[in-house]
């Protein structure tokens, strides 16, 4: 038995960056702020990358009408200078490019806006490829809204830690409304990519 874990080992040769499980290269967990913490939040939170939809930023793969449109969250949490969210018409998703992650991470959060029924919900999902290329999606849960923006509550990732014990370092976030006429717009979406106590 030994000896075939070794040999499972020699032919498995993760990056850095992937580790057992990976999803492609991942940003650095190098750069943090308390962006919450006018509403009680005093985690420090790491932009997910191209999360503030702005030009030069690192793109979502966006399908079914998805897209970037003006208007910002009016709190500018990102910076004074943003000028963009994003839509997400019924029928549509957004996946986000990978983001750090390691063990122990708890907590996403973004800004949200109900711009279509308000019985429509915003439903988020965790994704993880394998080094096979098997795509795993693991239930963020879902997020409602009124038509007034305001921070998400927490995205708790309990789940994807039990990923994180077999060396996964890197993560993606896919939004899509759910429900008849479900709209939604979306902006600044961030990670606690840290255990926080």
């Amino acid at each position: 038995i030994a000896g075939l874990l070794a040999a499972t080992a020699l032919m498995v040769t993760p990056s850095a960056e992937a580790g057992l499980i990976g999803t492609g290269p991942a940003s650095s967990c190098s750069t943090s702020s308390k962006v919450f913490a006018p509403w009680g939040d005093y985690r420090n939170y790491l932009l997910v990358p191209g999360g503030a939809f702005e030009a030069g930023t690192p793109a979502w793969a966006l399908s079914g009408g998805a897209k970037v449109v003006a208007g910002n969250e009016p709190f500018y949490v990102h910076s004074k200078l943003d000028k963009n969210s994003l839509y997400l018409p019924n029928g549509s998703s957004a996946l986000s490019p990978t983001v750090c992650f390691g063990l122990g991470d708890w907590h996403a959060r973004f800004f949200v806006r109900n711009v279509g029924s308000t019985s429509g919900k915003l439903r988020v999902d965790v994704t993880v490829k394998s080094l096979l290329g098997v795509l795993s999606i693991l239930d963020g849960g879902t997020v409602s809204g009124t038509g007034v923006w305001a921070p998400s509550p927490d995205i708790g990732l309990t789940l994807t830690n039990i990923c994180s014990l077999l060396g996964v370092k890197a993560v993606s976030f896919r939004f899509r409304p759910t429900g008849t006429g479900a709209a939604f717009q979306v902006d600044d979406v961030y990670l606690d990519p840290w255990k926080s106590f």
